[in-house]
């Protein structure tokens, strides 16, 4: 049993994120400005928002990337859930680079749901980032 808790102990952290929603920030905002270097992406819920066009995801990513690095936020979509949906969600992301935000990625929840409808929100997510204007 030792031997496995000092393996355990010298394990790396490759990437590192926190998942914030709205009624969260303030402990994550803490969080952020003490160990933001070391903070990969934020993967703020927007689905909590409860937002539902492009024009409203933009304005709550806007007020996002003032409380995070703007480089680390990334856009977030929950399938058949809260929040925008379907293509909408497609569009609000154009409207982001439209607005000169790098989209480095997207976090989807939750596989599960994606499945019944065979990944098609992941599969158009990686498809809009190989397409993306921003490299």
């Amino acid at each position: 049993m030792k031997a496995s808790v000092t393996a355990l102990n010298q394990s790396v952290i490759t990437i590192a994120t926190i998942a914030p929603f709205y009624t969260t920030v303030l402990p994550y905002i803490d969080i952020f400005n003490r160990y933001g270097d070391v903070i990969d992406y934020v993967n703020h819920q927007f689905y909590t928002d409860k937002v539902k066009t492009p024009q409203g995801y933009l304005k709550e990513f806007q007020l996002r990337v003032e409380l995070f690095d703007k480089e680390k936020v990334l856009p977030a979509y929950e399938v058949n859930g809260r929040g925008i949906q379907g293509d909408a969600f497609f569009d609000a992301l154009a409207l982001l680079e439209k607005y000169g935000f790098d989209v480095n990625g997207v976090m989807i929840f939750s596989a599960d749901a994606s499945a019944s409808d065979n990944y098609y929100c992941e599969k158009r997510s990686q498809a809009f980032l190989l397409n993306s204007t921003s490299v």
